[in-house]
Order: C-alpha cells, then sequence, then structure tokens
C-alpha cells in the first residue's frame, strides 16, 4: 500500500539497471530458468520451498536474503549462519549503540573487497548471528564494532546470502546509497548465469576494440 516504503521497491530500483527482474512467489519463479533469488524478510520458509530452493542452490543458484522483522521472530535452517531470534539489535534498545553504527572495511575474502564506503551509510537495527568458529570466513561485510552485516555461505555450485538488515529504509539507509547498487551488483555476478532460450552461439558485438585502442 505505500510502494516507495517497500522492500521490493529498493530492490528492483537497485537490480533493474544491469539484470532482468521478475517477481513472484518461489514456485513460480523457478518453474523458469533462474540465476538469482532475493527474499525481502521472509521468515520461516515453508517445507515445500525449501525443498524448491536447496536442488536449486546446489546447481549454482544464489539466494539472497534480507533480515526484517519476520526474519527476527521466526527463521529457518535455510541461511548462512544460525541467526538469533527473539529481537534483533536497534538503536535505543536493551542491546543497543549510543549511536547508529557505521561499516567497517571489506574484508579481503569478501567479494565487495575494495568498494568505497560512504561515511553517511549507517545502520540503526540488525539481526544478530549466533557466535560461531566460521563465523568470520563467512563474514563479507560488519559493521564498526565487528559485528557482521553480510554473511554467506557455499552450498553445492551455488550461494546462500543473508544481509542482516532490511532492503529498504526502516533500519538502515543503506537502500538509498549507491553502495547498494554495487553490494548486489557484486552478489549477483557470483550466479553462473542462465542458458539463453535461442541457443548458445555468441551474439554478435555492437562495438569492438583492438589491442591497438582501434574502435570497430
Amino acid at each position: 500500500q505505500q510502494p516507495l516504503l517497500s522492500d521490493l521497491y529498493y530492490l528492483d530500483r537497485a537490480l533493474s539497471p544491469f539484470s532482468e527482474v521478475r517477481q513472484g512467489n518461489i514456485a513460480d519463479l523457478l518453474k523458469r530458468e533462474l540465476a538469482v533469488l532475493v527474499l525481502s524478510d521472509i521468515g520461516q520458509l515453508g517445507d515445500a520451498e525449501k525443498r524448491l530452493l536447496e536442488p536449486w542452490l546446489e546447481r549454482g543458484g544464489v539466494l539472497i536474503r534480507f533480515a526484517g522483522p519476520r526474519l527476527t521472530e521466526n527463521t529457518d535452517t535455510l541461511t548462512p549462519v544460525t541467526v538469533r531470534t527473539g529481537g534483533g539489535r536497534q538503536l535505543g534498545g536493551a542491546m543497543s549503540w549510543s549511536q547508529p553504527a557505521t561499516l567497517a572495511p571489506f574484508p579481503e575474502n569478501s567479494p565487495y573487497f575494495g568498494l568505497a564506503i560512504p561515511n553517511d551509510v549507517t545502520i540503526k537495527q540488525q539481526v544478530l548471528a549466533e557466535p560461531d568458529v566460521n563465523l568470520s570466513a563467512k563474514t563479507w561485510a560488519r559493521l564498526n564494532d565487528g559485528t557482521p552485516l553480510v554473511t554467506a555461505e557455499k552450498r553445492g555450485q551455488g550461494w546462500l546470502v543473508l544481509y542482516h538488515t532490511t532492503a529498504n529504509t526502516s533500519w538502515a539507509n543503506l537502500a538509498i546509497s549507491g553502495l547498494f547498487v554495487d553490494l548486489l551488483r557484486r552478489t549477483v555476478d557470483l550466479a553462473q548465469g542462465i542458458a539463453g532460450a535461442e541457443g548458445s552461439e555468441a551474439l554478435r558485438p555492437i562495438a569492438t576494440l583492438d589491442g591497438f585502442s582501434r574502435l570497430g
């Protein structure tokens, strides 16, 4: 009812410039070839949905999940880390920051390594990951206090990625920053892509550039 506040609005605006974007339920979307699936604040997935998603991940799909009130209260095993439920960490809450948190530099093991972080990107709320010996290796982005903001895990040939904040502006202003587009683009680039319906022939180039910088 308020589309400009919706997770899907921000995701569509961020992904559309470099991806073909379709919306629908999981079962309908997976009836076609699909490289990347984004779930915005879906709480606990049903068994039927998990039975569809798990083999798709194993074959090379990239599943991107975003946190929110539903995930905070009721999660499942289809996350790269164990999520602490029953209330996230928020500005002014019991486990609070004295001011909104900022992002730490991206670690070298992250596909986001090297991206510039704007000073005005701040996080007001996040879901927390339970401590684990592999948590550091699974963390692609952290807040300045070291807590994970993006975690990921390899599942077969695919990737399972969790953003520990929302895809809209209710928990953070990340979604209205250029960094949001860069993060999603690098995550989508992990996908193996899908074969075109017309076969595997190479497309004719629009333009070429040779080794002597001659445009053809």
